[in-house]
């Protein structure tokens, strides 16, 4: 009897990881297209999540829909979750959560100042006009605001209207509702194909530069080391690198040319 007993405890140990248990791992997201957006059906952070899902079976990811200016509370240890993708390590996290961890560069990211080109009579000088309505997206950090994030001190002091969405300040700007809208390369990368792209009128040079990683807190019960272990080998057999391509988005990670 013992000796089928041991056999039996053998052959559990011996069952492949696919047979136990996967470990569901809670991914932070709020609204950034390309890499997370509600309004958008497809999206990378939920292209890469379901190859994280179907190529291996130890973590299960889940993406939790949460407003930007959360993410430091989301990953803290009341928070809901145990990690973001695509972020800054800029934005705020040593202030507010030091003791997360960054991987390594996945994108090349910069914010750019658009504007309408009316009948082609506006060049750079207009980025610099004063009196100019601004809109950008409650809870990012702007460099040239200081990285202030309060709603009302924008609002009253730099002119700057916040919306939720990078699309509703599109439409905002199309509809003469504001002058000048903040946004990024990434994004705007994704639009070259609508038939208004080319009436806008785009800074020159980008007025931020930051490098997007993924951040975790490892005293959650997930660790970077564990993280880099699941999404490496999905860098190396180019998997990873056909999401980004889906988005106009190179590897290895470099600036994008608009």
């Amino acid at each position: 009897m013992r000796y089928f007993i041991a056999l039996a405890i053998l052959a559990l140990a011996l069952l492949p990881n696919s047979s136990r248990a996967a470990q569901r791992i809670h991914i932070a997201a709020y609204e950034y297209p390309p890499y997370f957006s509600t309004f958008s059906e497809t999206h990378l952070l939920g292209d890469l999540v379901e190859l994280l899902n179907r190529s291996q079976h130890d973590y299960e990811f889940v993406i939790h829909d949460i407003p930007s200016k959360a993410r430091f509370r989301a990953l803290s240890s009341s928070g809901c979750c145990h990690m973001m993708l695509f972020e800054s390590p800029g934005w705020g996290w040593s202030e507010s959560l030091p003791e997360v961890e960054f991987g390594q560069t996945l994108v090349k990211g910069a914010g750019r100042l658009i504007a309408l080109n009316k009948q082609q009579r506006r060049d750079q000088a207009f980025f610099n006009r004063e009196g100019l309505r601004f809109g950008g997206i409650i809870g990012y950090h702007y460099s040239f605001l200081n990285n202030r994030t309060d709603a009302e001190l924008l609002e009253q002091k730099y002119n700057v209207y916040l919306s939720l969405s990078h699309q509703v300040n599109l439409k905002m700007l199309l509809n003469n509702r504001l002058d000048v809208v903040m946004t990024h390369d990434q994004y705007l990368v994704q639009l070259q194909d609508e038939p208004w792209f080319d009436q806008l009128l785009l800074q020159s040079e980008p007025y931020m530069e930051y490098d997007l990683r993924s951040v975790i807190n490892p005293r959650k019960g997930f660790t970077l080391s564990e993280w880099q272990a699941v999404l490496q080998p999905r860098i190396d057999d180019g998997s990873f690198v056909a999401l980004l391509a889906r988005y106009h988005l190179p590897w290895p990670p470099r600036p994008l040319e608009l």
